[in-house]
């Protein structure tokens, strides 16, 4: 249930372009397992991953604890909270009702919500596309105090949530900017639920669970009495697993109210992608932004160089992180789902994610290492501060803002970087390190790049 944008550009210092073709010999298996252990060996992946290709299952793994108390391991029948890859499952079912003639996603809001604030100025698109400008009430899961406390860990009365995420103020004109909210997918399960005079669990169970014998997904993780069930986690101090009490799945709801394995979600995304519960119109719909968004029908949607898809949706509650991804060109599913959250700079499972797809595509990437940062004088740090030319037209940026340093790359995001020695620096954000080289007179001049090949950036500012 948070936001997630994944582009090219988190490979930050070289352009990437993907093959036409996965190559999934036994060598990219080999390769595929030996980066997941490296990741679980240093407490970055606790969980299970499945990766697919042509229907042909490459990975299927556990890795970590379900119960690290009672030391029981992850495997393949793991059950874990999925946040919101729930919403695919609402996206199909909106989807599934307009093609019954029950609505159109060019509705307003009014239509069905007429006294929900600025409901005529509202569309259904709005709600999928984040361009609502409705709160997200998942501000309220982390209030300690006052006035927006509320309970996550016991049953939330929908209601009293809608009246609640209503009242704030908007963050934006309907159909304007893009600010992801959870809002919208909640709204979208009261309106399952008005038509179809059904509770949206009993829907989902109808039209999905059911027929495609989902035994080990849906709602009420909490109180789930399966084998297995997984307890889900936070890092102290990056490696120290510490119990997370889940959310009640009425919170998550039609955002992120679900619960399944690695195995169920593959025979989701297999019968999804093959027409079984979706027109092949509405899944094309399904995975093609909604106006200038990158935002559709349950699903975030990216594309690599050649227009390659990349629909996606990743999931965060506390004690829980997971990512859902297919690109269905290739008919590659990646399926990982953890027990421990990206609380943890190092827990978040993006960097696995790109690293699977440049395995799975024959392109660079790096087995991950323990870096441990250490804290510099101001002085050293500040030596650092100034332009590098990595190439013709790309930059890479040194500042300082309150006592830490920052690097960005021309057209790209600003990411910290962490001191390793007093020279050697390294990003949690993606696996690069940088070297910084003095002149005998002191002064810094060069700055090497690592990450998949070295790179020199000669110092060009005065």
């Amino acid at each position: 249930m948070k936001t997630f944008s994944w582009v090219l550009a988190t490979f930050i210092f070289s352009s990437l372009a993907l093959s036409a073709q996965a190559q999934t010999n036994p060598s990219t298996v080999e390769k595929l397992d030996e980066y997941l252990q490296a990741v679980a060996n240093l407490h970055r992946l606790n969980g299970t991953v499945l990766i697919a290709k042509k229907g042909e299952v490459l990975i299927q793994k556990g890795y970590g604890w379900r119960n690290e108390a009672a030391k029981i391991a992850n495997d393949t029948s793991s059950i874990y909270q999925l946040g919101s890859i729930t919403k695919t499952f609402t996206g199909a079912a909106i989807l599934q009702l307009q093609a019954e003639g029950k609505l159109s996603v060019k509705d307003k809001l009014s239509k069905y919500f007429p006294d929900f604030p600025n409901a005529d100025q509202i569309t259904l698109d709005d709600l999928f596309a984040h361009t609502s400008g409705i709160y997200d009430y998942k501000g309220f899961l982390y209030q300690k105090e006052g006035p927006d406390k509320m309970d996550f860990t016991r049953p939330i009365d929908k209601n009293r949530l809608v009246a609640r995420f209503s009242s704030k103020p908007t963050t934006g004109k309907p159909g304007d900017e893009v600010q992801y909210t959870n809002s919208g997918y909640y709204l979208l399960g009261l309106l399952i639920e008005k038509l179809t005079g059904k509770q949206f669990e009993t829907v989902i169970r109808e039209r999905f669970l059911t027929p495609l014998r989902l035994t080990n997904t849906g709602f009420d993780f909490i109180n789930l009495k399966r084998p297995g069930k997984t307890v889900g986690y936070t890092y102290h101090k990056d490696s120290v697993l510490v119990a997370e009490t889940p959310i009640d799945s009425t919170t998550g709801y039609a955002a992120g109210g679900m619960y399944s394995t690695v195995g169920d979600l593959y025979r989701w995304a297999r019968a999804i992608q093959s027409s079984q519960f979706l027109s092949a119109a509405d899944w094309q719909r399904s995975v093609t932004p909604i106006g200038k968004t990158m935002w559709s029908y349950g699903w975030g949607i990216n594309k690599f160089k050649g227009n390659k898809v990349l629909a996606f949706q990743n999931g965060n509650l506390p004690g829980y992180s997971t990512f859902f991804t297919l690109m269905p060109e290739e008919d590659i599913v990646f399926v990982v789902l953890a027990n421990v959250d990206d609380t943890s700079d190092l827990t978040t499972l993006e960097p696995i994610l790109r690293d699977l797809v440049f395995i799975m595509f024959g392109e660079p990437y790096q087995l991950p290492k323990n870096h441990k940062s250490i804290t510099l004088d101001e002085s050293v740090l500040r030596q650092y501060v100034g332009n590098y030319q990595l190439e013709p037209k790309r930059i890479l940026s040194i500042t300082f803002d309150k006592g830490k340093l920052f690097l960005q790359v021309t057209g790209q995001g600003k990411f910290e970087i962490f001191p390793e020695t007093e020279t050697d620096f390294f990003l949690k954000a993606v696996d690069a390190q940088l070297t910084f080289h003095k002149q005998a007179t002191g002064n810094v001049s060069q700055v090497v790049v690592h990450q998949n090949g070295d790179f020199v950036a000669k110092r060009i500012d005065p």
